[in-house]
């Protein structure tokens, strides 16, 4: 293989535990930083766990660098402290009777700790302290630093932001994401929260059941969801029904009209909290679909009020704060929900082309 093109990890990892046979392809390019999602039980730490040589394969490989960590039947398995990964635990595992320094200083091979990345990381005030003095955030970062101050080549991250507060985890991630640009050559991140993804990954792996259910960037996902799991983790309304020509047909009788022709057998369509527009008047023009609706909840998140509606059709919409103060938004109010068919996805087997 040409090495200007070679992975910096190859692999497909077939592993049974429990109940769960994980079966997952995956190639990382050096540099590159990959998300984990998925919902509990999906085998995500189980994935990290096997490339780091804890659970042994029943079939596969994983090759790193060009190296072969482990193929059963042709190769002998490297263990995990010859295997060149880093990993970092949601709760960091520093040693409580060091101080931060210590702590560096065992993770460098040359007990040098590399000034750059404790000043990157903002560690350099922190390390004459003992671990418990520390905030969750800055163990993680010290964890971070230990980790990468080993120079693995490759590290593996289990919900590493999980502990943090709100506030906390956006100065994290921005530190984390300098530290990754400087001094990380490929990274597993292992994570529930789409901003982590969004902030730190260049792609998204959703892990469903053991199985992939979609690898891109977070901004496909976000445009062409496949599957619902993946829909309700980044707000989009997802409906199976019918097809009949160009409507979908959902099993309350609801139809959805789409832009396409042709359609027939069970399909399910995507659509856009911001595609969504409300209205207090049913509103004419061009869209097809409109359905009379209830707020049932409005949340603010910054300048976006995701609205809940219920009735007819339950459905999210995302508008704008100012929108939302002009419609004179609140529980118990009923509005027309309107969408353009052709801000409809459509996605099942008879789709035409």
């Amino acid at each position: 293989m040409n090495e200007i093109n070679r992975p910096l990890l190859d692999a497909h990892v077939v592993v049974e535990r429990g109940d769960l046979l994980l079966d997952v392809a995956l190639r990382v390019a050096p540099g590159e930083t990959i998300a984990l999602m998925g919902p509990n039980g999906a085998g995500k730490t189980s994935l990290l766990y096997s490339l780091f040589g804890w659970l042994p394969l029943r079939s596969g490989w994983i090759l790193l660098d060009g190296q072969t960590l482990d193929a059963p039947g042709e190769d002998r398995s490297v263990p995990p402290h010859l295997r060149n990964l880093g990993m970092v635990f949601d709760d960091g595992l520093l040693f409580p009777h060091m101080t931060v320094g210590q702590n560096l200083a065992f993770g460098s091979d040359t007990k040098l700790v590399d000034p750059d990345l404790v000043e990157l990381l903002e560690l350099a005030p922190l390390v004459a302290k003992q671990i418990h003095h520390l905030s969750a955030g800055q163990r993680q970062r010290v964890a971070l630093a230990r980790t990468l101050l080993a120079k693995p080549k490759m590290v593996l991250l289990d919900e590493p932001l999980s502990s943090l507060d709100p506030s906390a985890r956006g100065q994290a991630r921005d530190l984390i994401k300098s530290a990754f640009d400087s001094q990380l050559s490929g990274a597993l991140l292992v994570t529930h929260d789409p901003a982590d993804a969004f902030t730190l990954a260049d792609r998204v792996m959703v892990l469903e059941n053991g199985k992939v259910s979609q690898f891109d960037s977070l901004t496909a996902l976000s445009t062409q969801p496949s599957t619902p799991w993946i829909a309700s983790l980044i707000g989009w309304n997802f409906f199976t029904g019918s097809a009949r020509d160009s409507i979908v047909v959902l099993p309350d009788g609801i139809e959805i009209a789409t832009s396409h022709s042709g359609l027939s057998g069970e399909m399910t369509v995507a659509i856009n909290p911001g595609s969504v527009s409300l209205f207090l008047e049913s509103p004419g023009g061009s869209p097809r679909n409109n359905w009379r609706c209830e707020v049932s909840n409005v949340q603010f998140v910054g300048q976006v009020a995701r609205v809940t509606l219920s009735g007819v059709m339950q459905i999210h919409a995302d508008i704008t704060k100012a929108a939302a103060a002009e419609l004179g938004l609140h529980q118990g109010l009923e509005l027309w929900a309107s969408v353009k068919a052709t801000e409809v996805l459509v996605q099942g087997s008879s789709r035409p082309s």
